[in-house]
């Protein structure tokens, strides 16, 4: 073979093992980003995640209690029901931590890590059950009838000593602030009651139950609203 042809062949070696380097990296990798070894979870990790699922909720659940211990205009039997299923939740949170712990394979520790989940939906129920109720409480107890016994005191005004500047325009404020009080009473009307009845295995079932819930409450949020909307522009037209 002359040298023109071995410096030929020579270089198309080198050149093949360039493209085989190049490519190689990829395969070196695999044992690497296997999916499997990725995905491979141990106790010790199970244990570790329940800890940190547990500890958050038992946190929130001390918040949530706390706060129902001073709210304002929350009726004596919903705090305590509310109250018993915190502190219950909080509770199932500690002996669920506490199981996961005794554990000794990843099958049970996960199982039980998945109750966390599904059995007490602490931040898909039991949370917004108490801020929900405790809105509902505070509008019936205290909002409506404030802006009832103002609705109540504007329309005798407006008949009697301040007859003389009633307008048109009042006696539309005046009748639009019956309808707006109105509709924030039947809205919430039993609303408490449905909202305790929501249970976790409702929650499984249809996700948007607490948020049909919740709309309610902002439907009358939305009526108080312009109710006290209404109050104020006739206080103002009086002054």
């Amino acid at each position: 073979m002359n040298r023109i042809v071995i410096t030929s062949v020579v270089g198309t070696i080198a050149a093949a093992a360039l493209v085989v380097g190049a490519g190689a990296p990829a395969f070196a990798s695999t044992s690497n980003s296997n999916p499997s070894a990725k995905t491979t979870r141990t106790l010790e990790s199970v244990q570790t995640a329940a800890k940190t699922a547990t500890d958050k909720r038992e946190t929130a659940l001390s918040a949530a209690i706390a706060k129902l211990d001073v709210a304002k205009g929350i009726s004596a039997s919903d705090k305590a029901t509310l109250v018993d299923r915190l502190n219950a939740d909080l509770a199932g949170m500690k002996a669920i931590e506490a199981k996961i712990a005794a554990d000794t394979t990843v099958v049970a520790a996960s199982a039980d890590l998945k109750t966390v989940y599904t059995t007490y939906r602490v931040f898909g129920v039991a949370i917004p059950q108490a801020h929900i109720v405790a809105e509902i409480d505070r509008a019936t107890s205290i909002e409506i009838p404030k802006l009832t016994a103002s609705q109540t005191k504007l329309a005798a005004m407006l008949a009697g000593k301040d007859a003389a500047k009633s307008t048109a325009a009042l006696q539309s404020d005046l009748a639009d602030m019956t309808k707006q009080i109105a509709a924030a009473n039947t809205e919430l009307s039993g609303a408490s009651a449905k909202v305790l009845a929501i249970t976790p295995t409702d929650f499984n079932s249809n996700k948007t139950v607490v948020k049909s819930a919740r709309a309610s409450v902002e439907t009358a949020k939305s009526d108080l609203k312009q109710a006290r909307t209404d109050r104020k522009a006739i206080l103002a037209a009086l002054k």
